[in-house]
């Protein structure tokens, strides 16, 4: 997709959503114009999104049709792909049906914050910022699926947690197997953060033939000799570095980019079961180890370390760089929850049932993506003349606003720009912008003039 098309709400839905199969073309019509709506406005209601009442209506009809399902909005749209979004929607896991080709798919979840979660699970807005202790609360995992809050029982003890049959957590377990087994010539290695650090995730995923690359949080029993045992984390933390390179650590907030060096070191070990998890195997798990960090950081700074556990055979220094730049997308899953959470406002949705929530991500999820892809655009080539990607009006319109030529504007100075509309200060200790809402809001601008 063009950048001129990106930026267009209207045409963006078409080519999104205009191959919807929904049993009858009126609902795909229904779903490219409410499409087109959430674009122009994604921090808005719902009502204000759809500007009638009558439009409104329609959209809640068709957040109740049964025949309308997430599945069907997702098998249409070219920016999602069960199993391996939102990686594949953002341009990283293209490839996911090449058979010679290995893919990551994210295992990430996300859950309300200060959200009271009623028992049909949806969030509702709750002025104390707690959760009921008996209720369970929908939530978005990484692989683009519905999850249930399980709030732990009051009192409960760990050894208590440890023989319950049903957890949290199993969450992670559930998408290895919903996901299944990979075609014959295919590698597919499922990404998760600390929270996937679990015996059972991996050998769910050697049961389904595929890998893992997990970034460690337990200081695992490793074995040395037949009589001897070690440590994971303390082992890899005694490696001498292998190798080192240069590393860019993007902003956040409150915490400027910097540039720094990282070390490298890698190594194979043999995981012990853990002694009180009842659900693992007994049986031992051969893993590669990597271990990423620097040496120092700035004041005020916590020094990068990552530790990362796989199953993939990790032999050479270059395969070892290539599992951690695997882990580094998932900084772009991260960025994809908080486009659904804070972009699109998904949690303040206040739709009745469950089914309405999920189908309303089904246009909500390749809208975030979009927010994704209107950021890269403003990073990919900011000394471009802004004319040769912009749309003449917008240009036009902004460049009035702020006393600017069109000709000489760069696409670096008009997204700062249109961030500016929005409040953002450009400081030299300031984030990155969050740039696609103010967009839509020039685009107002251009309309009105």
């Amino acid at each position: 997709m063009n950048t001129q098309d990106l930026l267009d709400p209207k045409s963006w839905a078409e080519r999104t959503f205009g191959s919807v199969q929904l049993h009858d073309m009126r609902r795909t019509r229904r779903a490219v114009q409410a499409a087109t709506n959430l674009a122009e406005n994604p921090l808005g209601s719902l009502p204000a999104q759809m500007h009638t009442w009558k439009e409104t209506k329609a959209l809640y009809r068709l957040l109740d049709e049964p025949d309308v399902t997430k599945a069907r909005v997702d098998a249409a749209s070219p920016a999602t792909d069960q199993g391996a979004r939102p990686f594949r929607a953002c341009g990283f896991a293209g490839a996911r049906y090449d058979r010679h080709r290995s893919v990551p798919s994210s295992q990430d979840q996300r859950s309300g914050t200060n959200r009271e979660r009623t028992r049909t699970g949806i969030f509702r807005a709750n002025g104390a910022g707690r959760a009921s202790s008996d209720t369970r609360g929908a939530g978005v995992h990484g692989s683009g699926t519905r999850m249930s809050r399980i709030p732990a029982p009051q009192g409960e003890q760990r050894y208590q947690r440890r023989k319950r049959e049903e957890r949290e957590t199993d969450v992670w377990i559930r998408q290895v197997h919903a996901i299944g087994t990979p075609e014959s010539g295919s590698m597919w290695v499922h990404v998760g953060d600390r929270g996937a650090d679990m015996f059972p995730f991996f050998q769910a995923c050697r049961s389904t033939q595929t890998h893992f690359l997990v970034r460690a949080a337990q200081n695992r029993r490793v074995q040395q000799d037949e009589d001897e045992s070690s440590y994971s984390l303390t082992q890899a933390r005694s490696w001498p570095s292998q190798a080192s390179r240069p590393f860019e650590v993007p902003a956040r907030h409150g915490h400027p980019g910097r540039s720094t060096q990282l070390q490298l070191a890698c190594g194979q070990v043999t995981l012990l079961p853990p002694r009180h998890e009842p659900r693992a195997s007994k049986d031992p798990i051969t893993v590669w180890v990597v271990r990423v960090w620097e040496e120092q950081a700035p004041e005020g700074e916590e020094p990068l370390e990552w530790i990362l556990v796989t199953s993939v055979p990790t032999t050479t220094l270059e395969q070892a760089w290539e599992r951690v730049e695997w882990y580094r997308h998932r900084w772009l899953v991260e960025d994809y929850h908080q486009c659904l959470k804070s972009g699109c406002r998904i949690e303040e949705r206040q739709l009745q049932s469950v089914d309405g929530l999920m189908r309303l991500l089904g246009l909500l999820s390749p809208l975030a993506v979009r927010l994704l892809q209107v950021r890269a655009c403003a990073r990919e080539d900011p000394e471009r003349p802004a004319h040769e990607v912009i749309e003449p009006l917008m240009l036009a319109v902004l460049a009035e606003r702020c006393g600017q030529s069109p000709l000489t504007m760069t696409v670096g100075t008009f997204w700062t720009e249109v961030a500016r509309l929005g409040g953002y200060l450009a400081r030299s200790h300031d984030g990155p912008a969050f740039l696609a809402n103010h967009l839509e809001r020039l685009a107002l601008f251009a309309n009105a003039s």
